[in-house]
């Protein structure tokens, strides 16, 4: 009996050693990896590394936007957001507080019912010490906190729960020099949830210099963080696209036109708790950006179109110059008036959003549409030449006047001024005075159907084409809604409901310069395979006629354009004056005048530039508002492409 429950009490064992070393093989031969992996993840974390920001260069490599070092001054969210309106802020901010408190007390050897007295005290000298070592003012960094609660509001929103930001340290200014820095650290012990932290800004050198078409950068949005959050069950290695809420994106300009490109991709990196690196990816910074604009010309041509005839500057001249190089369609410049610092843009936010007058943050050139007046005459020229409805050699009799029997509505400018007339003129003739009548009769034979079609040609029914954010498109009346006879009448002179960019005006006279090719307009080299092209058909003859009428109006003695002229430079070019409603605000007009204009090319024979200068509610005209300007304007791109090599002979 004792030997058989010996033999069975061995049987139980040996199972019970079998079914052990079973699973010990288990464990460790068949799924020993995989616990292992599961093992090291319970000990280790993974964490993002961030990425720098591509520059932004012009077409020589001037640096028109950088990430630059520098050093943040952080303050704590609970100190940023103050006890909040929520039971749970509230607890938050106590369970802060309550840490400081003892800090305090045992940092100064006092009770603690003392340190609860100093906490206020220790704030409002937080404030203080850090308005007066960084130079920046308390409704800044007011503006700065606004802004974080927001967005860690936003992301708290989004995750549906506290997130980490809640207890963290964040940026309310920062300081490019080492002795600055070194003062806010030696201040910190005097500060209550301060730090000091290596960081980098972004960095405009050339300040205002063509800050639309830089760009700005902004808090990430709503949509973006929500994908952030949808992704992040996805290993880490996929999300290394993703926007975290302290991120910044572009959010005009270039800035944002670029935007996949110039922020590159972020690290990441697993370590052990213990801090042992497991594994790590570096983060790759975005690459450069060149824009086919020129630093140096840009500033060049913003001092002349600011230059009074008596050599001083008008600052509150208000309007643009593009200029385009006609054979590549790539903007050489690009200048909008008034400007302002991209550098100083968060500290100038209010004043410049408040500012109704001038509008700074309007991007003129391409962001701001404008009736085109009388530079539409050289394109209705060619739609009426190509279409058949006049004839290169026909005259059409400019009486001052279009309908015999109504003489006081659709006069030419000659009659209003000098109760004079033009007499009969044919195309070439109508362009060198600009009359009113010929191009009158023009839309009237054209009708609204083939007037549009030919602006939707000339591009004037889309956007620009630069990709820019924030381009307009032109403004054309529906020519299948009803209308009354006169649309196209008034369409024919750039008047009535049409309404462009300058940088619509620019490429369409680029278009006439290069025979009839339209080109969108070229701003980032690197996107400069979207350009698209159209061949409008134009025969050559129309296309010399058109650029003779162009050449008379600047050279010829009695040619609107006259101010424009250069001995040096065969200039060609068509002014306009349209008329412009008064800019009001809070029903006092503060702007008033007409939308003065001159657009052409240089040099005649062979162009190699295109432009147009636009001037806001002038009280003389093109010619004599824009003429000078447009004279210096060539001038001053002969030099810059002459040294170069690359303008052309005028003759």
């Amino acid at each position: 009996m004792y030997k058989r429950r010996l033999k069975i009490f061995l049987i139980l064992m040996a199972v019970a050693e079998a079914v052990l070393i079973g699973r010990l093989a288990q464990l460790q031969l068949i799924h020993g990896e995989l616990y292992r992996r599961q093992a090291e993840s319970l000990l280790a974390y993974e964490e993002l590394l961030p990425t720098g920001r591509g520059r932004i260069l012009d077409r020589r490599g001037n640096v028109l936007a950088e990430d630059k070092a520098c050093y943040d001054f952080c303050l704590h969210y609970r100190m940023l957001k103050g006890p909040g309106a929520t039971e749970a802020d509230r607890k938050a901010y106590r369970r802060w507080a309550d840490g400081w408190i003892k800090r305090i007390a045992r940092r100064e050897n006092i009770t603690l019912d003392r340190a609860k007295e100093l906490l206020p005290e220790r704030m409002e000298r937080t404030w203080r010490l850090a308005e007066t070592i960084t130079g920046g003012t308390r409704n800044e960094m007011a503006r700065a906190a606004e802004e974080i609660v927001g967005r860690v509001e936003t992301w708290r929103r989004i995750v549906g729960g506290p997130v980490k930001e809640e207890y963290l340290s964040h940026p309310v200014a920062s300081v490019q020099d080492e002795e600055t820095k070194v003062r806010l650290q030696g201040c910190l012990d005097r500060m209550v949830g301060a730090s000091v932290r290596p960081s980098h800004r972004r960095s405009y050198p050339f300040k205002e210099l063509a800050c639309h078409l830089i760009g700005l950068l902004g808090p990430v949005g709503e949509d973006e963080l929500a994908r952030t959050r949808r992704n992040r069950s996805l290993p880490i290695d996929a999300r290394l696209g993703d926007y975290l809420p302290e991120d910044r994106r572009g959010l005009s300009g270039a800035e944002k036109l670029c935007e996949g490109m110039l922020r590159g991709r972020r690290g990441y990196r697993r370590r052990r708790r213990t801090g042992e690196i497991l594994e790590e990816v570096p983060a790759r910074t975005g690459p450069d950006v060149h824009l086919t604009i020129d630093a140096d010309l840009q500033r060049a041509l913003a001092r002349v179109f600011r230059r009074r005839p008596d050599g001083t500057e008008d600052r509150q001249r208000c309007g643009a110059v593009v200029v385009i190089d006609v054979p590549s369609g790539e903007v050489l410049a690009m200048v909008s008036q008034p400007t302002y610092d991209p550098n100083e843009y968060r500290r100038r936010l209010r004043a410049l959003t408040g500012d109704r007058v001038d509008l700074p943050l309007i991007a003129r050139a391409f962001a701001a549409r404008y009736p085109p007046g009388s530079t539409v005459k050289p394109l209705v020229a060619v739609a009426g030449l190509t279409s058949g409805v006049i004839h290169p050699g026909e005259e059409i009799y400019c009486r001052g006047y279009l309908l015999p029997n109504a003489p006081d509505r659709f006069r030419c400018w000659i009659w209003l001024q000098y109760h004079r007339t033009h007499g009969p003129l044919e195309v070439v003739g109508a362009l060198e005075h600009s009359c009113n009548i010929f191009f009158y009769t023009v839309g009237r034979r054209l009708r609204l159907r083939r007037l549009h079609d030919w602006f939707a040609a000339f591009g004037f029914a889309d956007r620009p084409g630069t990709g820019l954010p924030g381009e307009r498109s032109g403004s054309l009346p529906d020519p299948n809604a009803p209308h009354d006879a006169g649309v196209p009448w008034h369409l024919a002179i750039g008047q009535g409901p049409i309404s462009v960019t300058p940088l619509h005006v620019a490429n369409a006279i680029a278009t006439i310069a290069r025979g009839g090719q339209f080109r969108t307009p070229v701003l980032v080299r690197e996107l400069a395979g979207r350009q698209r092209r159209r061949d409008l058909k134009v025969s050559p003859e129309t296309i010399r006629l058109v650029q003779e009428g162009m050449y008379r109006v600047v050279n010829s003695s009695s040619g609107t354009g006259r101010a424009a002229r250069d001995y040096e430079i065969e200039i060609c070019g068509k002014t306009g004056t349209a008329k412009t409603t008064p800019r009001r605000v809070d029903g006092r007009i503060v702007r008033s005048g007409d939308t003065a204009w001159f657009a052409g090319f240089a040099p005649y024979r062979n162009p190699r530039i295109a432009f147009a200068v636009m001037v806001e509610y002038s009280d003389k005209g093109g010619g004599p508002t824009c003429g000078p300007i447009a004279r210096q304007v060539v001038r001053t791109c002969r030099d810059y492409l002459a040294a170069q090599g690359a303008w052309p002979s005028a003759r």
